[in-house]
């Protein structure tokens, strides 16, 4: 299972290079951070506006290496689930799918998937404007329409429009999912920079800002 993943991600080497990254962007944004050491490595950075920021081994089979997690509980219903990812992505995550499901002759979607990988054949997607970088590059699946279109109304539309014309690129391996009233971004946590780190936190922050101005 999931070998085109494994064959498109390649390798990825892990070196003490992104801790330091991490140490000095936490100190620069006065967060705190808690390092591990070891093989693997790992941090946790903490900040006093409630997110967090962990840094560790993957989770996730399309990210080799280290990843880097983004994670923040907002007050919005707990139901609603959200994915943002691009559609380079998603249809690498669909194929694998599709063959793990008929190869095990299964008659339905395999609980222990990944999230994002389950929702992309259960939930529907949501209308972007083909017209735009965003709707031609990104797909957004949701089980509750009416909130992520409310959600891209409130200026994220034009934020992510922004980010996959400047640096969220097709072959990125970075995911935004919204779910349990969690607000998470995933992504690659290899060959970090300080530039890097101050971007993926900006459209973070100003996503969970914008769920949580919603009304519900």
């Amino acid at each position: 299972m999931l070998g085109k993943i494994r064959q498109w991600m390649g390798g990825a080497a892990t070196g003490a290079s992104e801790s330091k990254v991490l140490v000095a962007w936490a100190k620069e944004d006065g967060h705190t951070i808690k390092t591990v050491s070891g093989q693997t490595g790992g941090a946790v950075i903490s900040t006093k506006w409630g997110w967090r920021v962990e840094w560790g081994p993957s989770q996730r089979p399309y990210i080799r290496g280290q990843e880097l997690r983004f994670r923040h509980e907002l007050s919005v219903p707990a139901d609603v689930q959200i994915l943002v990812i691009t559609r380079t992505l998603a249809h690498i995550l669909e194929s694998d799918v599709f063959e793990s499901f008929t190869d095990a002759n299964q008659t339905r979607i395999d609980n222990s998937l990944p999230d994002e990988m389950r929702w992309l054949a259960m939930h529907a997607r949501v209308s972007l404007p083909t017209s735009t970088l965003l709707g031609r590059r990104f797909l957004l699946v949701s089980n509750a329409e009416a909130f992520a279109k409310q959600w891209l109304q409130t200026g994220m539309a034009e934020a992510l429009e922004d980010a996959a014309g400047a640096w969220w690129t097709d072959p990125m391996p970075m995911v935004m999912t919204l779910n349990r009233s969690i607000l998470t971004i995933r992504m690659d946590g290899n060959d970090l920079s300080m530039s890097q780190l101050r971007t993926v936190s900006e459209l973070f922050v100003l996503a969970g800002r914008k769920f949580s101005g919603l009304k519900t």
